[in-house]
């Protein structure tokens, strides 16, 4: 038996000795706790001692799993992975010593970032306990020190695209304005040979042949300066062949040429010829042009010895690597297989001890439980003769004596409640009545309120009636004496007995009359003109446009009746030009209550007074203080005015509504500010807007 099963065989017998342990302390103390505390505190010892198990467990597999791992991790994968970039960045280097040998120079820089990688994948290589794999990392050393000397011997520095790739540009960049040159000549050749007939034919076709000829040639010696470059020995010789047979068609053409611009073209491109051949020659004696052929075979020989060898140790190691990481695979598969199995065990026994827990729990505490919610609910639903079990000696026996209490107490509550119902019944039909009574006290108040209204309009028509009466009485006197004069008049005329004197008596008698007569008829006139405007303006109640000391005088015209036989002055102190976009009749009603209320209250048990009425404009606003030295107002009078129903003279024909009217028609109507103070009389201190928004006017505000 291996030492990890001995350590696994140890470990699952202590586990199951310490449950049966608890398994047995249970069993004793069952039967002793009676507190539900208790039991909470024994069953969290248990979950404790669960817990703390679980946790070991948990432990040691993590333990053996990690030393399963360890190896797998940081060793056997490291090392195939590594491999693997090695033989990877092995054939990299190998293309890019080939590709160099064909002429791409950006390779060599390839080449050293290859070579870095393998290096760096070299270094990650985790040494072992193989003596072979050590030898073999010691192979690969000497075999990648080698690699690089051999590439910088034998390739980099024996060989270098760079003056193959300037050689040829240098050919390239004298041979194509030659080959242009040429092309642009055979077109001009073509294009005049089209033009012209028969005899000149023949020649035409010789001097395109010639050009032709010299195109290709040019062609031909750049070719041959290619192949020199690559390597080919023989393409030297050919290149002066080609470059004779060039010379020997210009010299025929020359002859041939009758066309002086083109035999200009046809030395320039001489003297260009033999610029190119001149380069190339000097090119000859300083290219070496075996170098390429030279790398390409040392490519060729490290490829087919060198490189297998490198390979083939790479691949050994990568073989080993792979035998590692399926050794290290299978450890930890092993590893893995025990712990489940350990963590099966466990799982089944803390299974089993929380059932027990469950169980214990279900029969000593949700099961009670449950019976005190099922009773909590069957008095919540109105059930009062509930019998509840015998009560144990702990906390569920003290909450089923408590809820034996609280359904007596209940059973009080409700008769308490149905007392209260009929209490509330009372109540509400207390309601109702006080409910009807206060619809009727607004009735009561709303024709209170009319009454107040056709009071002002009474007083008014008594007013305007005692006012017209003088004016209209001395209009019947005087045609009274109109009348008995005409009479007297018409009698001494039917009888003849008239005279000069007679005549001019009744003449002057007449116009005097007549003058007095229209006088006291315009006054009467315009008092009926007074009493209508005002008459209208309470009982239409429009906002119109009007100047406020013309109304007030209009309204004073239908009240100053009230003070005309008795020792009381009124003295009226108003701003000209108060121009007003308000209700006329509301401002009216105000100074008329206002007036009323000085000549009934005020001067009650006076012989003598003075109502002052000062009225300024500030602003866009109007200052009103109606002023009159009457007996004033106490405190609580001041405070209580303007109440609906307050009066000091209850039971003396008093309503009580008419100060609380001027409140109503000033605040809401009037949409100004009233405040009362007593100095020497009572003070009433008006503001209002000289414009107001127009709303509904209404008189009463309870």
């Amino acid at each position: 038996m291996t030492l990890a099963a001995i350590e696994k065989h140890i470990y699952i017998e202590s586990s199951i000795s310490c449950y049966l342990l608890s398994y047995e302390i249970l069993q004793k103390v069952r039967y002793k706790m009676n507190s539900i505390a208790q039991k909470m505190n024994f069953a969290l010892l248990s979950l404790t001692v669960l817990m703390f198990t679980i946790s070991s467990v948990t432990i040691w597999v993590a333990v053996q799993t990690r030393a399963s791992t360890d190896d797998l991790l940081n060793k056997a994968l490291p090392n195939a992975i590594a491999t693997i970039h090695m033989v990877d960045e092995l054939g990299e280097m190998m293309i890019n010593l080939m590709e160099y040998t064909n002429g791409e120079i950006e390779e060599r820089a390839d080449f050293k970032q290859n070579y870095d990688a393998f290096s760096e994948y070299k270094s990650q290589v985790v040494a072992t306990n193989n003596a072979a794999i050590s030898e073999d990392i010691a192979k690969v050393d000497v075999l990648q020190k080698n690699l690089v000397l051999f590439a910088n011997s034998r390739i980099f520095d024996a060989f270098d695209p760079l003056a193959e790739q300037q050689a040829k540009l240098r050919i390239q960049t004298i041979s194509e304005p030659l080959q242009a040159l040429l092309l642009t000549m055979l077109e001009d050749v073509l294009t005049e040979a089209k033009k012209h007939d028969a005899p000149g034919g023949n020649t035409y076709q010789v001097t395109i042949e010639y050009y032709a000829e010299l195109l290709d040639e040019v062609t031909d010696v750049q070719a041959d300066f290619k192949r020199f470059l690559s390597g080919d020995t023989d393409a030297k010789a050919q290149f002066f062949t080609d470059a004779d047979e060039f010379n020997h068609y210009i010299h025929r053409l020359i002859p041939l040429e009758k066309n002086a611009s083109r035999l200009a073209q046809l030395d320039s491109a001489k003297r260009q010829f033999n610029h190119f051949l001149t380069t190339a020659t000097e090119l000859f004696q300083v290219f070496d042009n075996g170098a390429q052929l030279s790398a390409f075979r040392a490519v060729d020989y490290y490829g087919h010895n060198e490189y297998p060898r490198m390979k083939a140790i790479l691949n050994k190691m990568a073989d080993h690597s792979d035998n590692l990481l399926l050794k290290e695979s299978e450890r930890l598969n092993h590893a893995a297989t025990i712990a489940v199995y350990i963590l099966s065990i466990v799982i089944l026994i803390s299974a089993t001890v929380l059932a027990t827990i469950i169980l214990f729990f279900r029969r000593s505490l949700f099961t009670p439980l449950k019976k005190v919610d099922k009773a909590i609910n069957s008095l919540r639903m109105g059930q009062r003769d509930i019998e509840f079990d015998a009560a144990e000696d702990n906390e569920l026996g003290r909450i089923t004596q408590s809820l034996k209490t609280f359904q007596y107490e209940l059973s009080e509550i409700d008769s308490l409640r149905e007392e209260n119902a009929k209490q509330k019944n009372v109540l509400k039909q207390d309601k109702i009545d006080l409910t009807n009574a206060l619809e009727n006290l607004k009735s009561a108040q709303s024709k209170l309120i009319e009454t107040e209204k056709m009071s002002s309009l009474g007083s008014l028509v008594a007013g305007v009636s005692h006012e017209i009466n003088t004016p209209l009485g001395i209009s019947v006197t005087m045609a009274s004496t109109l009348e008995d004069e005409h009479r007297k008049f018409m009698l001494k005329l039917h009888s003849g007995e008239i005279e000069r004197t007679h005549l001019d008596n009744f003449g002057d008698v007449s116009n005097e009359s007549f003058h007095v007569l229209n006088r006291s008829l315009r006054q009467a006139s315009d008092l009926i003109n007074s009493f209508k405007q005002v008459a209208n303006d309470q009982t239409s109640e429009q906002l119109r446009d009007f100047e406020l000391g013309a109304l007030m005088r209009e309204v004073y015209s239908t009240l100053h009746h009230l003070i005309k036989n008795r020792p009381i002055t009124y003295v009226a102190d108003i701003d000209e030009n108060i121009p007003m976009v308000s209700y006329p009749g509301p401002i009216g009603q105000v100074f008329t209550n206002l007036f009323n209320n000085s000549i009934i209250h005020g001067f009650e048990d006076q012989s003598s007074g003075e109502i002052t009425l000062t009225v300024r404009r500030i602003n866009d606003h109007v200052s009103i203080v109606y002023h009159d030295t009457g007996k004033g107002l106490d405190e609580k009078a001041q405070k209580r005015i303007f109440e609906p129903f307050y009066t000091t003279r209850l039971g003396k024909g008093g309503s009580g509504m008419g100060m609380h009217i001027v409140y109503n028609l000033i605040v809401n109507t009037l949409q100004g500010e009233i405040s009362v103070s007593s100095d020497n009389g009572a003070v009433f201190e008006i503001r209002l807007p000289m414009v107001i928004t127009q709303n509904e006017v209404t008189y009463e505000c309870i």
